[in-house]
């Protein structure tokens, strides 16, 4: 009798979409207003905002005379862009009542007069090493009296390529150095990222380097100070034999994650950051590292820019001294009391530059050998469970988060995937929150249609083909 045999090997997984509009390779991708719309940027300068409800492009427009190499969404309308022609700009969004019912895709035409986004803001900015921007909300909350948008934090490649630069907006005020590694060579910057940690409320800067270094900053509070302020390293790691192409953190900020152009993918720990709240009432917070010996070696690290008008203010992490019983000083007499009176002040001495706690080069908490080299872009979805990365082969890779054991692999592009995203990972609530205005039955029907699409757990990866692919997964 013959035995039939039943092969487990599931069916390769296939795209639930093709979004076809690019006519250049698609250098970014990024989900906006929960997950209803997808921004794509490509080689050209052109950007396409897609409507996933009904996978239409409903807004398309040339951004910048070079490659985009990040999108990113501010507040409900606004969103930036940053180019290879060294600029980073904030456009508003017209509203579609007012866009043509026609709209010309990059792929259909070479016509770029369709009406553009209002313009808002436009920052120089270097973009000479291919590292993209990466933003943070300034503040927890909304403050009770502020009136235009939430402000940002806005982390760029710095005039020095070994350093990055904190940028406030909409005030386009510089706040932030991060100073060059002087524990070893980096090379120049190549990956950042700009977030909030969670339990400490403390703001991080995660940078990857040319020469496979990985590092973690702190910035200062929440960068409100008056004067330009100066970033502490908290942890360094060099896991990679080749530069970094992408990085990503998890949703708390306790984990971050590497991908670099050798085969390797690297988990790192964030150093333990305890809240400290001192009497003005401002966030301060103390880096324990793990396993750290009872005393700590500090030296003073050359190199490290200072704050402007540093001989006016006292160091960004000093503590101001406690007030003691002094006791009078006697009044100088004779020729020493004519000098003590004269006129002319006596010459301000600069203070001595902060003393900075030594970072040792350490492992990483874990490393893998996926056995594929140059994965270019990397990304962690919202709930923290998953990783997913783009690669020069063609392939999309799922990976866990905890194990880093490769989950899943997504074959259609037949070209280098240089661009991934995962939609988040929503909630009834979070679509109750989204949608409360009324609407017709009409736009009830098209809103119902939209909150399906929201829900769905998507990843979307953009190729070398200038094609954009929209998966569905677990």
């Amino acid at each position: 009798m013959a035995v039939a045999r039943h092969s487990s090997t599931l069916p390769p997984a296939l795209p639930a979409c093709i979004l076809r509009g690019h006519a250049s390779q698609i250098h970014c991708v990024h989900f906006v207003r929960c997950n209803a719309y997808l921004l794509t940027g490509d080689a050209d300068g052109c950007v396409v905002y897609w409507s996933l409800a009904t996978k239409r492009a409903v807004y398309v427009w040339k951004a910048h005379a070079g490659p985009i190499l990040a999108l990113a969404q501010w507040d409900h309308d606004r969103i930036l862009t940053h180019g290879r022609d060294n600029t980073l700009r904030v456009w508003q969004l017209r509203p579609q009542g007012r866009l043509p019912d026609k709209i010309a895709l990059p792929a259909d035409s070479d016509d770029h007069t369709q009406p553009l986004p209002w313009l808002l803001h436009s920052l120089p900015v270097n973009t000479l090493n291919f590292c993209a921007f990466s933003m943070c909300c300034q503040y927890t909350l909304p403050r009770t009296d502020q009136t235009g948008p939430n402000p940002i934090l806005v982390a760029v490649p710095g005039r020095d390529d070994k350093q990055f630069e904190v940028w406030l907006l909409p005030d386009e005020t510089l706040k932030i150095i991060v100073p060059r590694v002087q524990t070893v060579e980096t090379g120049m910057v190549m990956a950042v990222r700009l977030l909030r940690h969670q339990r400490s409320r403390t703001i991080l800067l995660l940078a990857g380097y040319e020469g496979g270094v990985a590092a973690a900053f702190k910035l200062p509070g929440d960068c409100t100070g008056p004067s330009v302020g100066s970033a502490e390293l908290i942890y360094l790691s060099q896991p990679h034999s080749q530069p970094v192409l992408s990085l990503d953190a998890s949703p708390d900020g306790d984990f971050f994650f590497t991908s670099s152009a050798d085969a390797k993918l690297a988990k790192h720990r964030v150093p333990e950051l305890i809240l400290d709240a001192n009497e003005e009432g401002e966030d301060e917070t103390t880096m324990i590292p793990p396993s750290a010996p009872a005393s700590r070696l500090s030296e003073t690290i050359e190199g490290v820019p200072q704050p402007v008008d540093s001989s006016e203010s006292p160091p960004l992490f000093a503590k101001p001294p406690a007030k003691g019983k002094t006791s009078e000083t006697p009044k100088p007499g004779g020729l020493s009391s004519l000098l003590s009176s004269s006129s002319t002040p006596l010459p301000r001495i600069k203070p001595a530059p902060p003393v900075q706690s030594v970072v040792a080069l350490e492992p990483a908490y874990k490393i893998i050998d996926t056995k594929h080299a140059g994965q270019q872009s990397l990304r962690v979805r919202s709930d923290g469970r998953l990783i997913v990365t783009g690669g020069w082969d063609a392939r999309v890779r799922i990976y866990s988060s905890k194990t880093l054991k490769e989950v899943a692999v997504l074959k259609w592009h037949k070209e280098g995937v240089y661009a991934v995203a995962f939609a988040d990972i929503l909630t009834a609530e979070d679509l109750a929150v989204e949608d409360s205005e009324p609407e017709t039955r009409v736009e009830s029907r098209g809103q119902e249609r939209e909150n399906e699409t929201k829900m769905k757990h998507w990843v979307a990866a953009g190729a070398k083909d200038g094609k954009v692919s929209l998966w569905e997964v677990f």
